[in-house]
């Protein structure tokens, strides 16, 4: 059996796709976390790009987000029976994604005194935009009752999972699994149906509190 280990910072942010995947599939790893204000600098030089998440097969690094979530989703099997699953995977993937660009837009790239409301458009706007479309695309498979591809769960699943329970939250500065889903009741089920899986639920129940 490989030998996994995830490099990230102390949150979940980029890495929780790469943990959720990882217990779904039964795999043990080594979550490797990084206090971002205390020992990120020191370290940054050491790791290449200069960046994380960073994962690890067996000693061999591995870096990207996008291609770690995608690589583990082949490798377990969270990706579609077909090619065309896959590129309704990654359709969802990138739609769910948009929500991070649009923030950061919003928010680091706002006069100081703007952001209050620039974050009020944010809420009622893009994250109200992307999870409209969201619920739409869930209903369009088995009436929104299951998982968004096919009849089983895929990285799809995975990512708006992460985003709406745990990013969104994290970006509005509320507590995860906070936000509100307002009348998007296929979506409001699939979280829990989400959480209620025993090996996420058990995960979710340990994993430690963080700020992001």
């Amino acid at each position: 059996m490989p030998a996994y280990k995830l490099t990230y910072f102390t949150g979940k942010a980029r890495a929780e796709n790469i943990r959720y995947l990882l217990v779904l599939a039964g795999k043990q790893f080594e979550d490797h976390r990084i206090d971002i204000e205390k020992d990120w600098e020191p370290q940054k030089a050491n790791f290449e790009y200069g960046q994380v998440p960073v994962f690890e097969i067996d000693g061999k690094k591995y870096h990207q987000s996008h291609a770690i979530w995608r690589y583990l989703a082949k490798e377990f099997g969270y990706y579609g029976s077909s090619n065309e699953e896959a590129l309704r995977i990654d359709m969802v993937c990138e739609l769910a994604d948009e929500l991070l660009p649009f923030y950061f837009k919003k928010y680091y790239w706002t006069p100081e005194d703007q952001k209050v409301q620039a974050m009020e458009e944010y809420e009622k706007k893009d994250a109200e935009r992307v999870t409209g479309y969201l619920e739409k695309l869930l209903k369009q498979n088995n009436g929104g009752a299951g998982w968004f591809i096919g009849d089983k769960m895929t990285l799809a699943d995975v990512m708006v999972f992460n985003v709406i329970h745990d990013i969104i939250p994290w970006l509005l500065e509320i507590k995860e699994g906070e936000y509100k889903l307002k009348d998007k009741d296929a979506l409001k089920g699939f979280i829990q149906r989400f959480k209620a899986i025993d090996s996420i639920a058990a995960y979710m129940k340990k994993r430690p509190v963080t700020d992001f």
